[in-house]
């Protein structure tokens, strides 16, 4: 049976407001996804590359790795240029946007080399046929559940619940994350659909309390 699993996440425009979430979630959600934006894959930018510097600064994260398993969200042009500076942190998982970089088997080989998990993530615009082309070299999938990737607070877009069905129809024992839009209200529908994952942002960050947040929406599927 798959695991069910509620991951806070965030695309931050400061370590500080890593630092914040981490704090509220400490003992509390064991996984967090932090999304790097580049504002050049998509018109947005995301901490580290708020910062001159940009990637430089992503070993500052390595502070919270002791305390949650780390997912990293690759918003970002040619991510392979990267995942050297990411594999030092040791993360969990590793998530990359289809049409993001043609570089696919390199990233494959370099995930087998590190022994983080690699998932690929699509728009509802974007052809699943990346993933049936390398469907048996990765280890989850992770729809995006609003329109333009990159920033929070976007409406849910419907099509998203349909691919979910297509893909657990298709794929039953394989692994579909919801990233964009999750939220108490959407949760219910991408859990019938046949989500597994979920990658909730502003539901949780921007909250009074990012605790409660995290233990209501994980409420939901208990």
């Amino acid at each position: 049976m798959l695991p069910v699993t509620v991951v806070p996440s965030l695309p931050a425009g400061s370590l500080a407001e890593i630092e914040a979430l981490c704090s509220a979630l400490k003992g509390v959600a064991r996984e967090v996804q932090i999304d790097i934006v580049d504002g050049v894959y998509v018109p947005h930018k995301s901490w580290p590359f708020t910062e001159s510097g940009g990637m430089e600064h992503f070993e500052e994260m390595r502070q919270y790795t002791k305390d949650f398993l780390l997912e990293v969200d690759c918003m970002v042009q040619n991510p392979e240029q990267y995942l050297d500076t990411i594999a030092a942190l040791h993360p969990s998982r590793v998530c990359i946007h289809a049409g993001s970089t043609s570089a696919y088997d390199e990233i494959i080989a370099h995930a087998y080399t590190y022994g983080y998990k690699l998932g690929f993530a699509f728009t509802n615009d974007t052809s699943l046929d990346l993933l049936e082309q390398y469907f048996d070299d990765i280890f989850y999938v992770q729809l995006m559940g609003i329109k333009e990737v990159g920033q929070q607070g976007q409406p849910f877009d419907e099509r998203t619940l349909d691919r979910a069905r297509l893909l657990r129809t298709r794929y039953p024992e394989f692994e579909i994350a919801v990233d964009g839009s999750v939220n108490a209200q959407t949760i219910p529908l991408l859990y019938a659909a046949g989500v597994n994952r979920f990658a909730p942002g502003s539901a949780i960050a921007k909250t009074e309390s990012p605790k409660v947040a995290y233990k209501q929406l994980q409420a939901l599927l208990d």
